[in-house]
């Protein structure tokens, strides 16, 4: 692959990955889950989920998520009315609804939505801040690292299960001025023995799950910096939506370069 080809800018540690990167990233990020029955729910009462990242541009706080995640949603609840959506955070449960975006695009796969009148329900809840004009470059063979939710497990809380996190590195596989591709036969896990994996409900294949949650940057100081929207994954690479197409309001700018 081209990544092979390119030495890594440094050597990534799984320690470091697990106790200094991922506690950074994880505050503002959660599953995306559709149900019926809030705040309830069941294990098996809920037929899809996704990822999301809070992010605060200084203009607005919003929250992020792939355009197929929203149009699935309204997919199946034109055949459910009842459906609802809810955010899953560490420790809550926020309902999502109604709900409607401020921006959408289907070619960049990407969804922003106004968080402002959820800010009551998400006091202890961290917002990741973005300067939408100065998203930081992606180079060929940068550390990028993905958090996503593959499935979820039965579990003793308000809805019944609990969403299990995958938190992957990999390299930059290509970018160009819309999308970075990172290079999935080169994912670390952030946990340097592999860990038994639970039975998931609802899992997702391949590296799904990963799928509309936040793309970061990592350079060696390991300060991760948020850079794209993970969006599709296939014959071997992740694609990823650069966030430099979004403006502070959180509407989409489809022109490029900015």
């Amino acid at each position: 692959s081209l990544t092979a080809m390119v030495k890594p800018p440094f050597t990534l540690k799984s320690f470091d990955l697990l106790h200094l990167v991922e506690p950074a990233i994880r505050p503002c990020c959660g599953s995306i889950f559709f149900t019926q029955s809030l705040p309830s729910g069941a294990a098996d009462d809920i037929p899809d989920h996704g990822s999301f990242v809070l992010v605060d541009t200084g203009t607005r706080k919003l929250l992020l998520t792939c355009h197929h995640v929203w149009d699935g949603f309204q997919a199946l609840r034109s055949k459910n009315p009842k459906l609802k959506m809810g955010l899953c955070f560490s420790h809550s449960i926020v309902p999502f609804e109604p709900i409607h975006p401020i921006d959408q695009d289907e070619n960049l796969d990407i969804a922003s939505f106004d968080m402002k009148p959820f800010l009551e329900q998400l006091s202890d809840i961290e917002f990741f801040r973005l300067n939408c004009y100065r998203v930081p470059r992606v180079k060929l063979g940068d550390w990028l690292v993905f958090l996503g939710f593959p499935g979820r497990i039965k579990a003793h809380t308000s809805i019944g299960v609990r969403f299990v996190r995958g938190f992957h590195a990999t390299r930059a596989y290509d970018v160009t001025d819309r999308r970075v591709f990172a290079n999935l036969t080169g994912m670390k896990p952030s946990r340097s023995q592999p860990q038994p994996e639970p039975e998931l409900v609802g899992r997702k294949g391949g590296y799904g799950g990963i799928s509309s949650g936040p793309c970061f940057l990592l350079r060696e100081n390991l300060v991760p910096q948020l850079v794209a929207l993970a969006t599709e994954d296939a014959f071997g690479q992740l694609s990823c939506t650069l966030l430099n197409c979004l403006n502070s309001d959180g509407t989409i700018n489809r022109e490029f370069p900015r």
